[in-house]
């Protein structure tokens, strides 16, 4: 995995090139066809250097992914401290605009040309703030049946962003953010809106990553 580094100016540029580096071969060539000696001669940077920061290029690729997971996770925590229970749609268009500023790299994580798994994390960080399941249980509700309407609205979310990407960009994201706010998933973001305002033990990103896979 990603090793512990000091943060500063000078190693979150030589990751940020690294990554870069990957995801411009990851557009035209599948992980497995990628080794680190390519890497570092078209980042610019030496083996010992690289070998510093990872242990090989699927290492690096889960970094990429923690770190787009990890602002999700922050942005969206973020977002029900200062927005109003009952509008949740800047969340989604910042989500979207974050999408649309990253385009490469988001293009390539849903791609499942990296890890298969992302996706699946994706999800579970969204699972997490929805009580979803708890309110189908006090209003007498099946959860089993609730879980799998949950499951299919955020799949219908997800697979308009995918489109979306897929398309070239070709919509704003506040045009995206609005249609999976006021179609796809009017459910799930009730839940997640009445559940901002209930204190909630989360678990870590860590945690989550573990119940994924």
């Amino acid at each position: 995995m990603p090793r512990e580094r000091t943060d500063n100016a000078r190693t979150r540029f030589t990751r940020h090139v690294l990554q870069d580096t990957v995801i411009k071969l990851l557009q035209t060539r599948p992980l497995q066809s990628i080794n680190v000696k390519e890497v570092c001669q078209q980042a610019g940077i030496n083996r010992s250097t690289f070998y510093s920061y990872y242990d090989n290029i699927q290492d690096l690729v889960t970094d990429i992914e923690n770190e787009t997971l990890t602002w999700l996770d922050h942005a969206i925590a973020t977002a029900f401290k200062t927005t109003l229970r009952a509008d949740l749609e800047p969340v989604i268009v910042r989500i979207c605009q974050y999408a649309a500023d990253n385009k490469d790299r988001v293009r390539i994580l849903l791609s499942l040309k990296t890890d298969p798994q992302f996706q699946r994390r994706l999800v579970s960080i969204i699972l997490d703030y929805s009580n979803w399941q708890s309110r189908a249980q006090s209003e007498g509700a099946d959860p089993t049946l609730a879980n799998m309407r949950l499951l299919f609205c955020i799949a219908g979310g997800l697979g308009l962003v995918q489109s979306w990407v897929y398309d070239g960009f070709s919509a704003t994201p506040e045009a995206i953010a609005h249609v999976i706010y006021t179609q796809s998933l009017p459910p799930v973001l009730h839940a997640m809106a009445q559940s901002s305002a209930e204190p909630q033990v989360k678990s870590s990103l860590h945690e989550r990553n573990h119940r994924a896979i």
